[in-house]
């Protein structure tokens, strides 16, 4: 037996050499692989959605059009940083909100783009010279609770009827806490002014026993029945509802802030038969399926065929806003909530 000893030992090595030989055989294929789909004709993409919503788009798209786009996920920041490395990677096209698409229009580093389904978007959700243009947004909602809708759902509508009954108690979120959050505070300003947002805030806060810094807990105390009514963003209560939570979801009829992402194509972009396939294919049904599987139930900045409508089977109203204001611009009004309304020390 113990002749055979040395021989198995060799056979082991030689299976274990084979073994690692084999390993980085396949790594090597990896890495060969992945060059040659970073030399494939393909878009470069920054977007500041979440990561498996981007490899979801990407995917769904190399399957539906053979085209390929390699996507970068970055926060807004993140994004901005990055244009500014002369060294690093350049995008062909942007995915991010409204604030960063005004902040790169003003860079200077965008070209127009239009189709005939861009020019469907409406005018408020796209820049006036195309230079972005929106795709989905997130709007802010009522969210009410099953008993007090049967109660009081039909008396809700208007975002002063929520000062109405003196007995309710509001899920609201924290002004300062969240961007999303930050811009409701710049549109209600923007829309009614600074002095009638300070009354207003000032006796909504006597209906909320306790600010969120996050909107699906706003959605979560109402299902709970904690609070009677939330404010909270669609794509959150959306979600809620589509569990079975027991809510029903009002869109406000004299208007209501909404948290755009749009699209933009870059400078650096070469490609346009490529861009306007994969431009045009972030408005279809397939794409707005990606985000769904993710629990992101976002509203189509292009008008569906269908209105999307509420518990009462009205539609969404939204603020008439220009959204001028700089990031600095909204952290400092919600400094002003935070001193003037919640705490109330100074005007």
């Amino acid at each position: 037996m113990k002749k055979f000893v040395p021989f198995m030992v060799l056979c082991l090595f030689v299976a274990a050499l084979f073994g690692w030989c084999g390993f980085i055989l396949d790594k090597q294929q990896q890495e060969e692989a992945q060059r040659a789909y970073e030399a494939e004709r393909h878009l470069v993409v920054f977007s500041d959605l979440p990561q498996d919503v981007n490899d979801g788009l990407a995917q769904r798209f190399y399957t539906e059009k053979h085209l390929r786009v390699q996507i970068y996920s970055k926060s807004d920041s993140d994004i901005r940083q990055s244009l500014k490395d002369e060294r690093g990677v350049k995008p062909d096209i942007l995915i991010a909100s409204e604030n960063e698409m005004q902040a790169e229009k003003k860079n200077g580093i965008l070209q127009p783009y239009s189709s005939q389904l861009t020019e469907a978007v409406p005018k408020a959700l796209r820049d006036e010279g195309q230079l972005w243009n929106g795709v989905w947004y997130n709007p802010m909602v009522f969210v009410i609770g099953q008993s007090y809708y049967e109660r009081r759902g039909m008396q809700i509508k208007t975002w002063d009827d929520l000062l109405t009954d003196p007995d309710m108690s509001l899920a609201f979120p924290d002004l300062a806490s969240m961007d999303l959050a930050g811009d409701f505070l710049c549109s209600f300003v923007e829309v009614r002014g600074l002095e009638d947002s300070e009354r207003y805030l000032r006796t909504l806060q006597g209906h909320v026993p306790a600010y969120s810094k996050s909107m699906s807990v706003n959605v979560r105390r109402v299902a709970s029945g904690e609070a009677d009514i939330g404010v909270a963003d669609a794509s959150s209560a959306r979600q809620y509802r589509n569990d079975g939570a027991p809510i029903y979801i009002l869109y406000p009829q004299d208007g209501t802030s909404y948290w755009l992402t749009a699209v933009a194509v870059t400078n650096w972009c070469e490609d346009g038969e490529l861009t306007n396939s994969f431009v045009d294919w972030l408005y279809s049904p397939a794409a707005a399926a990606v985000l769904r599987q993710q629990h992101i139930f976002l509203s189509s900045a292009l008008p569906p065929a269908q209105p999307e409508v509420d518990a009462k089977g009205q539609a969404i109203v939204l603020f008439p806003v220009k959204k001028q204001y700089s990031d600095e611009g909204r952290r400092n009004l919600q400094d002003w909530w935070v001193k003037s309304v919640r705490f109330g020390k100074e005007k």
